[in-house]
């Protein structure tokens, strides 16, 4: 009995085993085939983690893969998105960011110590690798950039809106008094302010935080990789990069420029790219923070807070003036209509005739105020400059916080305001 049993179970055994080596055999899935043709669904940096929120965030991992797929000999557009990965996490470690906790969606306070380090890296590179001329601006005009987003308390920015709304109005008064209705004839963002003023709420204020926390990453991550690519590959690595996709041939030629070496190049290199950042990376996403509320039907919120802004602005970079200096909003009988024969009269107001989230205009200034004055303060005086680049990025940001600045801001604020007849 025990026998025939034996030789039952035996013949099943072989039974099974004869079925499975006629079956087909299915190789598991390579680990590198879900990152190949794989979309960048978080290009833009809108949410937590890198330019696919389902990759791995290991600089070692996405490095295995990478070879495993440059051995393969598969196309580089395959793989764009692990080639961008690894690159923005090789930055993201050495900068110590966490991509995992890098979420602009939770809003200024989560995001306050990613900001830090992220102008911090910017400088770091800059002070390491003179050619750099793009992250060395970024990272000393950084800290009053973070430190303006910190001053935005929630509750307390809702009630400075409407005292700066208030104080619009203030000016407007004046005018009306003085000559002629004059509301009518400002420029769209100051009636956007007057209109639109009171009606801001909290939830307004931390939309707007949220979309420049984003605009903040989003240029970390388009831009920074590209640097460490060139910096472990030459211009090998950027090649690559570009044969990827990831970068057009405007940004292919910037890095062609820097790698010569010539210094006029490398200023043109860096420039190439600085526009690249300002038209390409986060052109889109300013055009949809000016935008916001109208589509709503709630008026001009979007305007408002991106001119509020602009009023605000005083850049970090020595011997820049802010936007209110540099082009203060002038206004006079003629621009407001007044009747023939009034007193004619020029107000320059401690205004900026302009807005920040214009491209052209924001261009303008940038290339006109801050690129030259960053150029001069490093060529002219490299003591200064390596100095104010050297300090702890908590005190730079601190150091730009309003209520140190108000003295500063104050002094601005008089030596442009001018009232003028004639």
């Amino acid at each position: 009995m025990k026998t025939r049993s034996l030789v039952a179970a035996l013949a099943v055994a072989v039974s099974t085993a004869a079925a499975m080596l006629a079956a087909p055999v299915h190789a598991p899935a390579s680990t590198l085939d879900r990152y190949l043709d794989a979309p960048r669904s978080n290009e833009q940096a809108e949410y937590v983690g890198g330019v696919n929120p389902e990759f791995s965030t290991d600089p070692a991992v996405l490095g295995g893969l990478l070879e495993e797929a440059r051995s393969s000999g598969i196309p580089a557009q395959r793989y764009a998105a692990l080639l961008h990965q690894y690159w923005l996490t090789v930055a993201t470690t050495k900068a110590g960011l966490d991509l995992n906790r890098w979420d602009p969606q939770l809003g200024l306070a989560a995001n306050e110590q990613n900001m830090s380090d992220t102008f911090a890296y910017y400088q770091a590179l800059a002070l390491e690798h003179p050619d750099f001329l793009w992250t060395g601006q970024g990272g000393m005009a950084g800290p009053s950039f973070a430190a303006g987003m910190m001053d935005v308390d929630l509750g307390r920015l809702v009630l400075e809106v409407r005292e700066a709304r208030d104080l619009v109005a203030g000016i407007v008064g004046t005018l009306d008094e003085a000559a002629a209705p004059a509301t009518a004839h400002l420029p769209s963002d100051v009636q956007a302010l007057l209109e639109v003023g009171a009606l801001i709420t909290a939830e307004d204020i931390a939309h707007f935080q949220v979309q420049v926390v984003a605009m903040s990453k989003h240029i970390f991550m388009d831009l920074i990789p590209q640097h460490e690519a060139y910096l472990a590959g030459g211009m090998t690595a950027i090649d690559e990069y570009h044969r990827a996709g990831l970068i057009d041939d405007n940004a292919y030629t910037a890095w062609k420029l820097i790698a010569t070496g010539d210094p006029e190049n490398i200023v043109v290199g860096n420039q190439d790219l600085l526009y690249r950042e300002q038209f390409q990376s986060i052109g889109d996403q300013w055009d949809r923070v000016a935008a916001y509320g109208s589509d709503e039907g709630r008026g001009a919120v979007g305007r408002a807070l991106t001119y509020l802004s602009t009023i605000g602005a005083d850049p970090a970079i020595p011997g820049v003036v802010p936007p209110r200096e540099a082009s203060p909003l002038t206004l006079t009988t003629d621009d407001i209509g007044v009747p023939a024969g009034s007193p004619t009269w020029h107000l320059q107001t401690p205004l900026p005739d302009f807005n920040w989230a214009d491209r052209e205009s924001r261009w303008e200034y940038i290339t006109e105020r801050m690129v030259p004055q960053y150029r001069s303060l490093k060529e002219n005086q490299p003591d200064v400059w390596r100095a104010a680049m050297s300090k702890p990025m908590s005190q730079q940001m601190f150091e730009q916080r309003a209520f140190v600045r108000l003295p500063q801001v104050l002094s601005s604020v008089a030596a442009t305001t001018a009232l003028w007849y004639g």
